[in-house]
C-alpha cells in the first residue's frame, strides 16, 4: 500500500514540468511538485496535499506546512 502511494505521489509531483517548485518534507526529503494542477486549488487544499505528501514520504501527516511566496 505505501508502494502504491508512494508512486501516485511520484505521477502527482511530475518528472519534468516547467512549474515545479522544491518542497521540503519533514524528515529532510526534497520533492519536487507539479504545481499546474495546484492552480485551481484553494490555499487549504494546498496544505491537505502536501501534508498528505510528506504522509507518503516521511511517515506523517501531522505536520505545520509553512509556504512561502514572493
Amino acid at each position: 500500500m505505501k508502494k502504491l502511494l508512494l508512486a501516485g505521489a511520484l505521477v502527482f509531483t511530475g518528472i519534468v514540468s516547467a512549474k515545479t517548485f522544491p518542497f521540503t518534507t519533514s524528515c529532510g526529503t526534497v520533492i519536487q511538485v507539479n504545481g499546474d494542477g495546484m492552480g485551481s486549488m484553494t490555499y487549504d487544499q494546498v496544505i491537505k496535499t502536501l501534508k498528505l505528501m510528506n504522509g507518503v514520504v516521511c511517515g506523517t501527516t501531522n505536520v505545520s506546512i509553512i509556504i512561502y511566496q514572493h
